[in-house]
């Protein structure tokens, strides 16, 4: 089981990252969390985005779903029968979707010709591929939830998306072998009093009650690069996550640094097809919205 960070930044356009993705993969399956700004740009030098098996969006904040339009671009004007590309959003996503299309001035079906466009139920668990999903509400200015992702093995990968201070995040994390974490705030002073984010410290301090043995710091601007820096060293296992970071969960846990050309991380899943499409992919415990 492999985690790609993709994109690390927030909302705030930046030239050192993408905005929120997270590439998991097994050695069959690839689903991508979360779709910023940037991010399909960034995956394509990583691994072909029409080979993935699904896309799910934690919420419909538009630094985690902007860029399912780049993605459209790059499928079939048309569609293909069979293989359209599940994107699993939350609930009331799919009528954000339409409103998108409207608002971009394309027809009402642009994302429907190429996606399967699905909504799950925050309550029930999903298997994608070889993957099984269950979601955990964080606290933040809207819906939304953290994604945790098990391999056949039991290896596991909790997402924390966009959270203030939470508990339910923390008790979501407990036995994961990784924890990725979003650390957006330099300071508390400007956030709602119903927090919405987390400083890295905050962070760092959730996984350390979590007890997950690595951590990965995600969803900051580049002026906390440094705080970020100093929070991940202040625990071990800890790293930030910037574009190109690779972390192997598996009997012997591996790290390949940012931009160390690490080939693994790209390595497509079995069964596309000479043109890059691929047959069509099943999501278990889930019915399309609408």
């Amino acid at each position: 089981m492999r985690l790609t960070v993709v994109g690390s930044g927030t909302s705030q356009p930046q030239p050192e990252t993408p905005a929120s993705g997270i590439l998991v993969e097994t050695e069959t399956t690839a689903v991508l969390v979360d779709c910023g700004q940037g991010v399909i740009r960034g995956l394509m030098e990583i691994r072909d985005p029409r080979e993935l098996d699904a896309i799910v969006v934690g919420h419909m904040h538009a630094d985690h779903y902007i860029d399912l339009v780049s993605l459209r671009y790059l499928l079939p004007w048309e569609g293909v029968a069979g293989a359209h590309l599940p994107v699993l959003l939350p609930p009331d996503g799919r009528a954000r979707m339409s409103e998108l299309a409207m608002a971009i001035s394309e027809r009402p079906s642009f994302f429907d010709d190429a996606y399967s466009i699905l909504e799950y139920d925050p309550a029930h668990r999903l298997h994608v591929g070889d993957l099984t999903l269950t979601f955990t509400p964080g606290q933040h200015y809207v819906p939304a939830w953290g994604c945790s992702l098990t391999d056949p093995e039991g290896r596991r990968i909790m997402i924390s998306g966009d959270t203030g201070p939470s508990e339910a995040v923390v008790d979501a994390a407990r036995g994961a072998d990784l924890l990725v974490v979003e650390a957006t705030l330099a300071t508390t002073k400007h956030d709602d009093p119903r927090r919405g984010h987390l400083t890295p410290e905050e962070a760092i301090d959730m996984a350390s009650h979590a007890g997950v043995p690595r951590t990965v710091l995600v969803h900051f601007r580049a002026e906390l690069r440094d705080r970020v820096d100093a929070a991940c060293a202040r625990r071990p296992g800890a790293l930030p996550g910037r574009p190109g970071l690779v972390v192997e969960v598996g009997p012997a846990p591996e790290v390949a640094p940012a931009g160390d050309g690490t080939p693994a991380a790209g390595t497509p899943a079995d069964g596309n097809g000479a043109d890059g499409s691929k047959g069509a992919r099943a999501i278990e415990g889930i019915a399309p919205a609408g």
